[in-house]
């Protein structure tokens, strides 16, 4: 779920991803627009005018077709530019693209159910006849391409004749680069090709030569991180619009920057400093980054979540949430901060079944495992009788099992403990004095926590066959520093 919805949206629909687009006017809305649609092969129906925010599509407007599979999107308010879709609902939502620029407000598009691209013809929109007739080039090449692989495959990849396909292959990929660049220049006014030039990749220049007389071998890599977003015009809120801002930030995460909290805090920073340039897109990527790391299923990232509210909400820069908004994104935040790899674990004191209190401080192991869990719950009956079968190993590592019964029934976790032979420490709040779900951001249960000698929290809600091996590498990475 999200931390914090984007604003201003209709209706959410979940479509079919059509297209992934390889991928000037200043102008960025129409005071009115009309768009006139007919399509061949559709009647007394509807469609629906949507567009794309990022990775998801909103739905803004529905019309209606008449017997000539003719509709009319009209309006006298304002619309945003960007790349917008016509869905036909009872084409199971099958839908088709195009732009809104700002400078176009009235044109047509014509196309058949049979092929929404290849038929398309578009009268009075400069954006959108560029548009389909690049989509159509690079379709032809793309059949080019499967010919040629076919062909390869055929012949096998180091024969005569694979060689010769496989230059051929280098040239027709040439070819449709030039082809692109060639496109971009001429039409430097039109949004698309602003669009296509921020898909582009990056390509570094030659790497400079080490003083040993070797080629640096890093540079290309660096080079690309440092210049990733040259192309990107982070001003223009059009690009907003399109699914190609969030995918291009997301890779730039995955491919570019170390899977650790304080390496992508540094490029969340980096990213947000440009982004900074226009108020929409700063809003933008800052609720896109901060829900990444919200919902992130990576153990630890959740630091980085708290990061982005602390330099970015807390700070008063988040403008576009009022007071309520903000106090429940900062009350996540302050419910998980407690629980970060690293921070000391919660104190906690509960009894067993004889009502003796077992402090967790008290448990001089190496390793504390602290196990929220109940004998109701679904998922804990598949989990313990793992940790049950782990529990000999975990003690070999030097781990103790702290065990958590989550729920208020105190006699039937007396009756299932006393039915069930657990060799480790089985604990409850006997006493209701214990706040332990909010100590520990208990949401669900089985969950557990992986503490040092220290008490300090190195692991956190993963599965328990997975501890395994986290204690040995803490065990390597201990061994390592003590020499």
């Amino acid at each position: 779920m999200n931390i914090e919805l984007q604003t201003n949206m209709k209706k959410k629909i979940l479509l079919p991803f059509l297209i992934i687009l390889f991928v000037s006017a200043q102008a960025q809305s129409l005071k009115s627009y009309e768009f006139k649609i007919k399509i061949k092969g559709i009647a007394d129906t509807t469609l629906m005018l949507g567009h794309h925010y990022g990775s998801t599509q909103y739905v803004i407007d529905t019309v209606p077709v008449n017997d000539k599979g003719e509709a009319v999107f009209k309006g006298y308010d304002t619309l945003l530019g960007g790349i917008y879709l016509v869905v036909a609902p009872s084409l199971k939502n099958k839908y088709f693209e195009m732009i809104v620029s700002g400078f176009e407000s009235s044109f047509t598009m014509e196309t058949d159910t049979a092929d929404f691209i290849g038929k398309m013809k578009v009268t009075g929109s400069a954006e959108n006849k560029l548009f389909y007739e690049d989509l159509n080039f690079i379709a032809a090449k793309k059949i080019e391409m499967s010919n040629l692989k076919g062909k390869l495959d055929a012949a096998g990849n180091e024969t005569a004749t694979g060689l010769a396909i496989k230059e051929e292959m280098k040239l027709l990929n040439a070819n449709v680069e030039t082809e692109r660049l060639k496109l971009i220049e001429d039409n430097t006014g039109l949004f698309y090709a602003k669009f296509l030039k921020a898909a582009m990749d990056i390509k570094a220049p030659e790497a400079p030569m080490n003083p040993d007389g070797t080629k640096d071998s890093t540079f290309a890599f660096r080079y690309i991180k440092l210049h990733y977003f040259d192309n990107l015009d982070f001003k223009d809120e059009r690009l907003l619009r399109t699914n190609l801002v969030d995918a291009k930030v997301k890779k730039y995460l995955n491919d570019y920057i170390s899977k650790t909290p304080d390496s992508i805090e540094v490029a969340v920073d980096f990213i947000v400093s440009k982004a900074a340039i226009n108020k929409k897109t700063f809003q933008f990527i800052t609720v896109m980054l901060l829900n990444e790391y919200a919902t992130s299923k990576i153990m630890g990232f959740d630091a980085v979540y708290v990061y982005i509210v602390d330099k970015y909400y807390s700070s008063g820069k988040a403008f576009w949430l009022d007071d309520v908004g903000l106090y429940r994104i900062q009350a996540q935040a302050e419910r998980v901060r407690p629980t970060l790899i690293g921070k000391p674990a919660q104190p906690l004191i509960l009894q067993d079944t004889a009502g003796v209190d077992i402090p967790l401080y008290s448990l001089s192991s190496r390793f504390t495992i602290v196990l929220f869990w109940s004998p109701d719950c679904g998922h804990c009956k598949k989990e313990i009788p793992k940790v049950e079968a782990l529990y000999p190993e975990l003690k070999t590592l030097g781990a103790e099992v702290y065990a958590v019964y989550s729920e208020e029934e105190i006699d039937k976790w007396e009756k299932w403990i006393s039915e069930h032979n657990y060799g480790w420490i089985n604990v409850c709040d006997l006493h209701e004095k214990e706040s332990y779900q909010v100590k520990y951001n208990i949401t669900q249960t089985p969950m557990l926590y992986v503490l040092d000698s220290n008490k300090k929290i190195i692991g956190k809600k993963i599965n328990i066959e997975q501890v395994p091996d986290l204690l040995k590498h803490q065990i390597e990475v201990e061994r390592v520093a003590e020499n």
